[in-house]
């Protein structure tokens, strides 16, 4: 049936979109729990009964049958990636017999680069961030002495107006964000010198909720009209050695397609 066939991509397709288990906004989340659960209805999934099996390159991963006494459970298979053929095609093959019901698959691959060789991307947002001395507001450093304190600045340049947009500055894990709180407001400023946009950047008003969290500071506002913003926060330097800094991203809440992230960075604290 082609409209069977339809809605099996549909399913298929949510089900590929997870993030940790869940969609990306609570709004897609909740409707997407309503159309599954729809959709086992109709299909009456609940009475599944056939064999499956999955190969990599000609060799069986692992094999089973489906009965609606584990039909909740995940068969979970890894394969290092030391072990896949080089410079050819890998074949990763699933195979199901006969019987009701559906059978349902991801597949992952998963790789890791050094983060300093990660370079900015521009998805609607562009990221930038740096760090300074307290005494130089013109010379960013990539290392300080344990003890001190280093002002952060994040810059953002938003071609078009966001709304419900998300920023995440990971912190270097040796270092830890002072909250000054007590020193922000989000009232556009009567004057405005170079030393304020040293010390606090420019339009931090049009971000009124802002997090200091051990491992990152994150901004949000419900809408960013289209401009560039400078937030700067403090951050003390408390344990020493030499971590590898996560980029900074920000995304659209209902839109994560739009947005965009800076590069990596290797951070040292000095003993």
């Amino acid at each position: 049936d082609p409209k069977n066939t339809i809605t099996a991509n549909a399913v298929r397709w949510l089900m590929n979109h997870r993030e940790s288990g869940h969609w990306h906004s609570t709004q897609e989340t909740a409707w997407s729990l309503m159309a599954l659960t729809n959709w086992i209805t109709v299909t009456k999934e609940f009475d599944s009964n056939y064999s499956w099996a999955t190969a990599l390159n000609g060799a069986l991963l692992k094999s089973g049958q489906v009965t609606k006494d584990n039909l909740t459970e995940t068969a979970t298979m890894n394969v290092q990636n030391k072990d896949l053929l080089k410079d050819v095609e890998n074949w990763l093959v699933f195979t199901r017999g006969a019987g009701k019901g559906n059978l349902y698959y991801d597949a992952y691959l998963h790789v890791t680069l050094p983060v300093e060789s990660i370079e900015p991307l521009d998805q609607g947002v562009s990221l930038s961030r740096q760090y300074f001395t307290l005494t130089d507001s013109k010379n960013p450093i990539m290392e300080i002495q344990r003890g001190q304190v280093v002002r952060v600045r994040l810059t953002i340049v938003a071609p078009a107006a966001l709304h419900y947009v998300a920023i995440d500055d990971p912190l270097p894990a040796g270092l830890e964000a002072i909250d000054a709180s007590i020193l922000t407001d989000t009232q556009v400023p009567s004057k405005y010198t170079i030393k304020d946009y040293n010390e606090r950047g420019w339009g931090w008003w049009f971000f009124p909720h802002i997090e200091k969290r051990d491992e990152k500071v994150v901004l949000s506002t419900d809408s960013l009209p289209a401009g560039t913003y400078v937030y700067t926060y403090l951050a003390r330097a408390s344990t020493a050695g030499t971590f590898q800094v996560i980029p900074p991203t920000a995304s659209e809440f209902y839109f994560p397609d739009v947005g965009g992230r800076g590069a990596g960075s290797v951070f040292t604290v000095k003993p």
